[in-house]
């Protein structure tokens, strides 16, 4: 599972492996992919460090991977090419993009092309079984994760954070606010796409796509090319 991490990586690996609650998850999650259906696959769990860890320009947080066959793969919101029609979370994200770059066109849902571009699609859980969002909350990604965005914040500065929901909003106390640009709006599934709170605003007509690479081309960063 970890053998295609990017090598700027390996120290913290070096160090989580070492780590009880990572031996013990991964030993959890080894019985789980051998007695029930885990999504995505064994070899796309840590998928998302395949990305060079100085290259990150923006972290999308989800929350656990798609629990349909043939959804997930190892990257959040993503689903694999040939999945069509697209799942509603990632049809509002698309659709919020277009609202705000009127010529965009998906080619497809894998947002493999954002990875590419330095765009860290991190699910704060790796892994699901079959039907089941959030069966494997609670084994140990929560804390493997938190780990990781506060290994990024030690390592990284100038970086913009999309926060979408609840869940990923809990990650906020973790980021430096002055260093970074914080976006909280809520979820862009069906039940989050048009809603605000008191410290968040909708998903829905939030500007964020721009709002991200303005923050980008000001500190002398490619822009994502949505």
């Amino acid at each position: 599972m970890l053998s295609n991490i990017h090598h700027s990586w390996t120290s913290f690996f070096d160090n989580e492996t070492n780590q009880s609650y990572f031996i013990d998850l991964l030993k959890n999650l080894d019985t789980k992919y051998q007695t029930t259906q885990v999504y995505p696959k064994k070899e796309q769990v840590f998928r998302v460090f395949e990305i060079d860890l100085s290259q990150i320009k923006v972290v999308i947080l989800g929350q656990d991977p798609y629990p349909t066959y043939g959804y997930a793969n190892g990257l959040c919101f993503s689903v694999n090419p040939e999945i069509y029609p697209y799942p509603k979370s990632l049809l509002h994200i698309f659709r919020e993009i277009k609202n705000e770059f009127p010529e965009f066109e998906p080619e497809n849902g894998d947002l493999n092309r954002w990875k590419d571009q330095g765009v860290f699609l991190l699910n704060t859980i790796l892994t699901v079984e079959k039907g089941l969002p959030l069966s494997h909350k609670n084994i140990g990604w929560e804390k493997f994760t938190t780990k990781v965005i506060q290994h990024l914040v030690s390592q990284r500065i100038n970086i913009v954070y999309l926060l979408w929901g609840k869940n990923a909003h809990s990650i906020e106390k973790q980021l430096n606010n002055s260093e970074n640009l914080i976006i909280k709006t809520s979820h862009p599934s069906p039940l989050g796409y048009t809603k605000s709170g008191k410290d968040f605003i909708a998903f829905k007509n939030s500007g964020q796509f721009r709002a991200c690479n303005h923050y980008l081309n000001a500190n002398m960063q490619a822009q994502i090319s949505w």
